[in-house]
């Protein structure tokens, strides 16, 4: 389903006259022609779309990891594959954000630039906007967003479900391995952002 809504993203949202007005401050015409030339190229799309399912696995496993690094320190003894599988059912909230993207942008025709369509519409990033803020918090506002919550509700669901406990024995499990762990990784993507821009 997430790659049925990457290749509309690619044909609705992401068009020839959007990377013009984008990059036109930047390069030539003849060189974002060459570009646009190169994002459009089979091979790249081939690998683009092949990388969605990699990238949704990692997630998961990334996910499942932190829960899983949780359970061993509460000694739960929970089983790994129970915990990847209330991950992969959790990721659901990730694949309703883009479709929700997809549809708020292409509706309400509401970004000028490739960075606009970055933004998840829900977030706190939205709200505040990208100009208003420095670069380094730009990963963290746009990780605070309804999806992300609705994500962690899932987690906390499920893993009351099928563990038997109570939802604040829940809820303070998914705040003390997912919720650091995701803290640490948009850490991660904000360090590589500054260091490679």
């Amino acid at each position: 389903m997430c790659g049925l809504f990457v290749f509309l993203s690619k044909h609705f949202l992401y068009t020839d006259q959007l990377y013009y007005y984008t990059l036109s401050e930047q390069f030539t015409s003849e060189q974002i022609h060459k570009f646009i030339t190169y994002q459009n190229a089979t091979w790249r799309q081939v690998i683009g779309y092949g990388l969605i399912p990699v990238i949704i696995i990692i997630r998961v496993l990334y996910t499942s990891f932190c829960l899983y690094a949780g359970n061993l320190v509460n000694e739960n003894h929970w089983n790994y594959k129970t915990i990847y599988t209330i991950s992969l059912k959790s990721d659901i909230a990730f694949a309703l954000s883009q479709i929700a993207n997809f549809y708020y942008y292409a509706i309400s025709d509401n970004y000028k630039s490739v960075e606009d369509l970055s933004i998840n519409f829900l977030s706190l990033l939205k709200v505040v906007g990208m100009k208003n803020i420095s670069n380094w918090l730009i990963f963290a506002y746009n990780s605070i967003n309804i999806f992300e919550i609705i994500y962690v509700l899932l987690l906390i669901f499920f893993i009351k479900i099928c563990f038997q406990i109570s939802y604040l024995k829940s809820i303070a499990f998914v705040l003390l391995t997912y919720c650091i762990g995701n803290y640490l990784f948009v850490a991660g993507l904000t360090f590589l952002y500054l260091n490679f821009s």
